[in-house]
């Protein structure tokens, strides 16, 4: 139920996870926000040859 990286409590998998016994533990530790994988750079797409020229 805990992230090992910020030792706080992960986002829930189901409903049947929310219980009062987790919103307490939500309080005290505090919610998980780095769960999620990070996202991809960002990257400029090379630019093709020939590309945008009218045929």
């Amino acid at each position: 139920m805990l992230c090992l990286t910020c030792h706080r409590v992960r986002p829930a998998a189901s409903r049947a996870d929310y219980t009062a016994e987790r919103a307490s533990l939500i309080v005290r530790e505090g919610l998980c926000t780095c769960g999620a994988p990070p996202g991809r750079p960002w990257r400029r797409q090379p630019v093709r040859k020939g590309a945008g020229v009218p045929r």
